[in-house]
Parts: C-alpha cells; sequence; structure tokens
C-alpha cells in the first residue's frame, strides 16, 4: 500500500522538483548509467547504516565487513536477506541514531499479511515516494493538479462524520476520496453522483476495490463516466479486474507494485510494460524457479533503500512473487528500465456483508488498533465473521471493543462478529503453506 500523501509533504517544493527532473533523466539511462546511479546513492547508504544504525553496526561486525566491502549493488548479496519479522521485532535497533535530522515520520502497515509492522520515512524517503507516483502516472497524461479520486476506508474509519458517506471531496490537494468500504449495488448511483459532480481525471485505489465500483456502476446501468486513466495498486490485478474496469470506464488501467517501506517499485506503462523503477530502489529476486508455463522463472521479490536514511532496510524481503522474463526484454514505450512478466503473490479474500457490500480492506485494521500481534478475519456465511486474533503485549478489553467497532463500521450491524483471542497453532493455514489474513466462505459471485 502507498503512503497517503498530506498537504504537509508539498512543503518541500524545491526538493520535489530538484527530484522531478532527475526521474525524467534516469528513465532513459542506459544500463550502465544505472547502475552507477544506483551504486552512488547505495555508497551513502551503506555508510549511513554502519555508522547510525545498531542492526547493521552488529551485523557487519559479525561478518567482518566494512562500508568498503560494500560499494556496488553486486556485493549487496555479501549481507543477508532481512525478514519482515526482524523489522516488527527490532524495529528500534533498525532506526538510524541520528534519525531525527532527517525529520522521519513514523507509519504503520499490516500490508496483507495480517500482523502490524512499524517502520520510519525520512523527508527525502517521502518526496521519492511522491515523484514516484507522479512520474507514473505523468506516462498516462497526469500533470501536478489533475483532479483525481481515491477509493479507500482509512480516511473514512478515522472521521467519525464521515463513515457513512459514499464520497468526501479535498479541494486542497484535488482529490475526491471514495469510501470503499461502503461499496454496494444499492448506492451504484450515489457513487456515480460524486464522480459526476467533481470530474476527476484519474482513479486510483486497489484491485479489489477498483474492480467492485465498475460492477456496481455498470449494474446500475451507467454507461457515462470515464477516466483519463485508473491507477491500481496493493493487490494482484487480475484479467477480470482489468477487463471490467476499463471496459466500464473506458480507459487503460495502469498497475503498479510496491511497499510503504520504499525498498522497490514496479509500474506500468501505457505499452503495457511492467517496469522496475531501479532509480527508486534495488530490486532482486531469489529462489527462483521456473513457472508453470516453463518460459519463466519466479522468484522472491528483495528490496533495498536507496534514500531512506532514517531507516534504511538493505536485502528486504518484500513477500511477493515476481514472474521474470528468461532474457532482458525492451518496451515499446522507449524506457530503459528492465522489465518483469507479471507480479504475483497479492490477492485477498473478500468480504461480503448481508447488504451486498464488497470489503477489500478488513486487514488494514490492525494499523488502527493496538495490541495485535496477527489477525485472521474468517467469514462463514453472509452473516457470520469470525476474528482470530494472536494478542500482544498492548492487547486488552478496550483494544477488543475499539477492533470490533472499527469491524462493525465496515461489515455492519447485521453481521455477527466474534472476535478470540489464539496462538499461533490456532490460525489457518492453506496447502501450500501460506497464512491468509482473510478467508470467505461465501461467494460473492452467486449473490449479485
Amino acid at each position: 500500500m502507498p503512503i497517503d500523501f498530506t498537504v504537509r509533504d508539498f512543503c518541500y517544493p524545491i526538493s520535489i522538483c530538484r527530484l522531478r527532473r532527475i526521474f525524467e533523466r534516469t528513465q532513459w539511462l542506459s544500463s550502465s548509467e544505472r547502475a552507477a546511479y544506483q551504486n552512488r546513492r547505495l555508497v551513502n547508504i551503506i555508510q549511513q547504516a554502519f555508522d547510525h544504525v545498531p542492526y547493521y553496526r552488529r551485523l557487519f561486525t559479525e561478518l567482518g565487513l566494512s562500508p568498503r566491502d560494500i560499494e556496488t549493488v553486486d556485493d549487496l548479496k555479501k549481507l543477508p536477506p532481512l525478514s519482515k519479522s526482524a523489522v516488527r521485532e527490532g524495529s528500534a535497533d533498525l532506526l538510524a541514531d541520528n534519525a531525527s535530522r532527517y525529520r522521519p515520520r513514523a507509519y504503520t502497515t499490516s500490508g496483507t499479511t495480517g500482523s502490524p509492522l512499524r517502520f520510519y520515512l525520512d523527508k527525502n524517503a517521502r518526496i521519492l515516494e511522491f515523484v514516484y507516483y507522479w512520474r507514473h502516472w505523468s506516462w498516462a497524461g497526469y500533470r501536478l493538479g489533475d483532479r483525481f479520486a481515491q477509493l479507500g476506508t482509512r480516511f473514512f474509519l478515522e472521521r467519525e462524520g464521515k463513515r457513512e458517506s459514499a464520497a468526501h471531496w479535498q479541494p486542497q490537494v484535488r482529490r475526491l476520496m471514495l469510501n470503499s468500504g461502503r461499496l454496494s449495488l444499492s448506492r451504484g448511483k450515489e457513487f456515480a453522483e460524486a464522480l459526476r459532480r467533481y470530474r476527476p481525471l484519474f482513479l486510483k485505489g486497489m484491485a479489489s476495490s477498483i474492480n467492485f465500483l465498475a460492477l456496481i456502476v455498470r449494474e446500475a446501468g451507467i454507461s457515462d463516466l470515464s477516466f483519463t486513466a485508473i491507477f491500481s495498486t496493493g493487490e494482484v490485478l487480475t484479467p477480470q479486474y482489468r477487463a471490467m474496469a476499463e471496459s466500464v470506464f473506458h480507459c487503460p488501467v495502469l498497475d503498479s507494485y510496491g511497499n510503504m517501506e520504499g525498498t522497490g517499485a514496479i509500474s506500468q506503462c501505457m505499452h503495457g510494460g511492467y517496469h522496475i523503477n531501479s532509480d527508486y530502489g534495488f530490486l532482486e529476486f531469489a529462489n527462483l524457479s521456473p513457472s508453470a508455463t516453463g518460459d519463466s522463472m519466479i522468484g522472491d521479490a528483495i528490496g533495498t533503500s536507496l534514500y531512506n536514511l532514517a531507516m534504511p532496510l538493505l536485502r528486504y524481503e518484500m513477500g511477493d512473487g515476481i514472474e521474470i522474463f528468461p532474457d532482458p526484454v525492451s518496451c515499446p514505450c522507449g524506457r530503459t528500465f528492465p522489465l518483469v512478466k507479471a507480479i504475483h503473490g497479492r490477492s485477498n479474500d473478500i468480504i461480503v456483508t448481508a447488504d451486498g457490500r464488497f470489503i477489500v480492506s478488513l486487514f488494514t485494521l490492525p494499523e488502527l488498533v493496538d495490541g495485535i500481534d496477527f489477525v485472521q478475519f474468517i467469514q462463514e456465511t453472509p452473516l457470520k465473521l469470525h476474528v482470530h486474533v494472536i494478542p500482544g503485549k498492548m492487547w486488552n478489553d478496550e483494544q477488543r471493543e475499539k477492533l470490533g467497532s472499527c469491524i462493525k463500521e465496515l461489515v455492519g450491524s447485521e453481521m455477527t462478529v466474534s472476535i478470540r483471542s489464539v496462538d499461533h497453532d490456532d490460525i489457518i493455514v492453506d496447502a501450500s503453506g501460506k497464512i491468509r489474513p482473510v478467508i470467505s466462505h461465501v461467494d460473492w459471485g452467486t449473490i449479485i
């Protein structure tokens, strides 16, 4: 999930424009020029990690390494991968002792794993994130200041008077927030009216939220809505989701992949190519194995920060599978970024409410509640939801009540919600060994 920008993120116009100019150039670099750019940034990150990050100071000492031993991205393999659990359990040791000079801001994400993870992004990392999206959107014609719509739930959950609203316009950033927690067939016309009133040129959201917005608009018999482009993020964009959105909104869908921790990014251009943004972070692929068709390889994404000095993450396991071409492929768009074939591993099951709404963001709720080490949502019927929580140190009756209230805000009062504290042995693991934070036994296709 991308970070949510606020007005204060625009308070560094000179720095933003400087990086924007650099990013306009780096997308066309040769492979040798691109490697040189990455290596220059990496040297600063490695020195900062060695001098000021307790975790890496210990690690370098244990491995007998110094910053001079890691001066290129190829040298990174001298370090072991960094797991999400290591960051989750030792984030204090990964925060630089001079972090305050870089104006860090704390963020919490559960991704789609169900376990909250706290990390810090400094000023330059936030500027990087903004410029990265600015550039990607510009591939579809976006210009800074254009109106856009964004699907989400957290914005509405955090504003008590807005929780039932379908939409909210933010004139200061020219953004129309759409409440993905209130997507239902009965409110299709209400969402359509908000889009007609504010006329956003672009739409951003999670793949499944975009799909369900398109579905309710189509089922309402509405065919006059369109965007210049739609930007999908946070989940796997299935062919069905893409086809639905492009058909209903009469525009292309450009997919993207990354993580809030800022270690790697892949974005799709208008020609359909999935480009590794090599100037954003260094992305590598481990544990390569042949794909089902045998004509490509699938590997685990590992990313390295190139900007975040407050909390640099080196060889961070991003938790997703990426399908890569056996040989380098060029894109008709002319950009020289390396291409990947496909992104795997971020689709979630969907909770369907009794009133016909589609909830795709329950896994984000641990970000709003303290004391949750892991949570798994299991929908047995349209009226029954089980919530299994592995409690942390701060879990108590107050946090249980807060979690229940947040869930009810999303799923409605008709659904019975049972919250139970469990241990790791009670968590459901699928046949492949993957732990899914959301499991639904309800076929939403039969409901609509």
